[in-house]
């Protein structure tokens, strides 16, 4: 039972940044791309709860984005 209140008060956690994100930050998640703004906010939730330099972390985020070009034609395809 303990468990199970815990997943339900980390979900409306979750549900509550994501709010506030889309209220402080974008204003607008188009339907097609909703995945991405929520796999951003699950990245920050994960990445930013740990007890890391802010190099480290931009490191990281780096480290993600070579080889992954994204051009304008694909992202409409999408």
């Amino acid at each position: 039972m303990l468990t199970v209140l815990c997943t339900l008060m980390a979900l409306r956690v979750f549900g509550a940044l994501l709010k506030r994100g889309y209220h402080g930050v974008f204003h607008h998640f188009s339907d097609k791309h909703i995945g991405r703004y929520v796999d951003e906010f699950v990245f920050r939730l994960n990445d930013g709860n740990v007890k890391r330099s802010t190099l480290d972390r931009i490191d990281s985020i780096m480290s993600g984005f070579s080889g992954n070009r994204l051009s304008y034609k694909m992202l409409v395809l999408m």
